[in-house]
């Protein structure tokens, strides 16, 4: 696998995000008022997997999280309709917070290819909002990079490079630019957490083997097959690679 192929890889899975889905009911199943948690008022727009997605790092998450708030999984609040999420209550600001700045990414997204300037605004918009999230910082990289803007790009990323997206794409950057040891040093960094992701697990293996760092890649391509919640198609691709390891 050559090294194009692999900084590709990095930014993909680093920079991929969900879809909306909408559904029509709605049906109460848990008013329980002793849940305790955060208070949030639905918006126009929201569901569950953005909520999951933003606020748990997580699109998976969102069953729990309609359950938790007293709702089917495909059931949503009506816009206006204040919902408990189970998070600590003094984080309540930040959740808001969060949550618009993923309304603005999810605009972003929708209109990179037509309005890029505009883009670049809601991206903007959205940092500025929760300066912590690293998600419109890759973002951001993503069209830097597209516009051959890598040095401006690795300033954005550098000050989240301990998060494991940034450092995923900080590896793929730094792969691109022929740098392996650093591209190395930050992939081992995406590592660095007691349940990796699997796009890092996998981006790692990729980069031990080409490196020739065999018994390395081996090692988490063997922790990828092991993870039954890992992808489908990236724990295929660990499979592929691990039989060539052992041939």
């Amino acid at each position: 696998m050559n090294g194009k192929f692999l900084f590709l890889f990095l930014i993909i899975a680093a920079a991929s995000c969900t879809r909306t889905r909408v559904v029509q009911s709605r049906y109460v199943i848990n008013t329980d008022e002793s849940i305790s948690g955060c208070i949030y008022t639905w918006q126009q727009g929201d569901y569950w997997e953005l909520l999951g997605w933003a606020l748990m790092d997580d699109p998976s998450a969102a069953s729990a999280l309609a359950i938790t708030a007293g709702y089917t999984p495909d059931t949503f609040p009506r816009p206006g309709d204040d919902i408990t999420i189970p998070i600590p209550e003094e984080y309540s600001q930040a959740a808001v917070d969060r949550m618009q700045a993923a309304r603005l990414v999810r605009e972003a997204t929708e209109i990179r290819f037509s309005s890029r300037e505009q883009c670049r605004e809601l991206l903007e918009t959205a940092m500025e909002l929760d300066p912590v999230w690293s998600v419109p910082v890759i973002n951001m990289t993503v069209l830097l990079m597209e516009e051959n803007r890598t040095e401006e790009a690795l300033e954005l990323l550098e000050p989240l490079s301990h998060k494991c997206a940034p450092a995923m794409v900080l590896a793929g950057i730094e792969w691109k630019r022929g740098c392996t040891s650093s591209a190395l040093n930050h992939l081992a960094e995406a590592l660095s957490t007691d349940n990796p992701r699997p796009e890092a697990l996998a981006a790692a293996g990729i980069a031990w083997l080409v490196t020739g760092e065999r018994s390395s890649a081996a090692a988490v391509f063997r922790r990828l097959l092991e993870n039954p919640g890992a992808p489908s198609e990236l724990r295929i691709l660990a499979l592929q690679y691990a039989l060539m390891l052992e041939q």
